[in-house]
């Protein structure tokens, strides 16, 4: 059995939701085929490509930095069989996140960073014996507030509108000539607006609103040496989703969200952490067996990571669908 070298956001959701798979992806000698970016993946991925080369030339300079270039991101972030589909998508995502005015308000206050901001950095760290490893969005500083933020994209290939997290600051509409969503610029009902060194956020935390975004951000604001529990960072999301239309590209809306998260949560989750990586290094990792058990289920594994790079891309994709649909 491999050892991973370190644990990010997605790979401790991963073991936490589909152990088989995270020991099939990150733990078999022979790792198993990576599974294929799905079209509706390859959305957010493009649309982040569009946002960081755009914001990053702004503020930089056009050429200022390779990596940091439209191509070089969403070559990078998109796979080869989703580009076609993805840059036109992706495009219209970015017009309507424009449109809306929430790129505008971000990069305003971005210019006003006390320090140069760092885009889509990769940053690992040891927290508590524990090798971490992450890519924040964005970071930068505002009247000496650390803010973290990140761009989400929902519900773009859903048949039904998806609706944005609760607790959002604002929420705008992404078009011009439609009729406009009730409530419009106006922030949800259970938002409570509290002035924090100059930066308006939500009086409640982050992890009330949504768990998946605390774990990332928190993990993320380790690696960047804030001190587990601290509720002195702000994190930011500017949530993008969809609402179909017949025969045209889905109307998006934009919803922001900034709130601190909780030092319960974040004890909470060093503990989950350390749940994992002890099971990981210990080579036990299913608890809920034996320790002879686990030996021949991992014995199984195994051998499934094998026959996997044997079979084509459509037996991997039928029989791992289930994991991620």
């Amino acid at each position: 059995m491999r050892t991973p070298t370190y644990l990010s956001p997605s790979q401790l959701g991963l073991f936490e939701s589909n152990l088989d798979e995270y020991y099939l992806q990150h733990l078999s000698e022979v790792r198993a085929p990576k599974v294929p970016q799905t079209t509706y993946m390859s959305i957010g991925s493009s649309f982040d490509a569009y946002v960081k080369a755009s914001m990053h030339e702004t503020i930089f300079g056009k050429s200022s930095d390779s990596r940091f270039e439209f191509d070089s991101l969403f070559i990078d972030q998109v796979e080869e069989q989703n580009r076609d589909w993805s840059k036109e998508n992706g495009l219209y995502v970015f017009e309507s996140y424009k449109t809306s005015g929430a790129y505008d308000e971000l990069l305003k206050l971005v210019q006003a960073s006390d320090c140069m901001p760092e885009f889509e950095t990769k940053i690992s760290s040891t927290v508590e014996g524990i090798p971490l490893l992450g890519k924040p969005d964005l970071r930068f500083i505002s009247n000496g507030v650390h803010i973290i933020h990140d761009w989400k994209c929902n519900g773009y290939c859903s048949k039904s509108a998806t609706s944005p997290a609760k607790n959002y600051r604002i929420c705008r509409d992404g078009w011009v000539g439609e009729k406009p969503t009730k409530g419009v610029g106006k922030s949800h009902r259970a938002y409570i607006p509290v002035n924090y060194k100059g930066l308006e956020i939500h009086a409640g935390y982050l992890d009330e609103i949504n768990s998946d975004w605390s774990d990332q951000l928190s993990i993320y604001s380790w690696i960047l040496k804030e001190p587990i529990g601290t509720e002195n960072v702000v994190f930011s999301i500017d949530q993008l989703v969809a609402k179909p239309k017949p025969d045209c590209k889905p109307l998006m809306r934009v919803a922001n969200f900034r709130a601190r998260i909780s030092r319960m949560y974040q004890q909470i989750l060093i503990g989950r952490l350390h749940d994992a990586w002890d099971r990981i290094t210990s080579g036990y990792i299913f608890k809920e067996l034996t320790k002879e058990e686990n030996t021949e289920h991992c014995k199984i594994l195994d051998q499934q990571a094998i026959a996997m790079h044997g079979c084509g891309d459509w037996f991997n994709d039928v029989s791992r669908k289930n994991l991620f649909y």
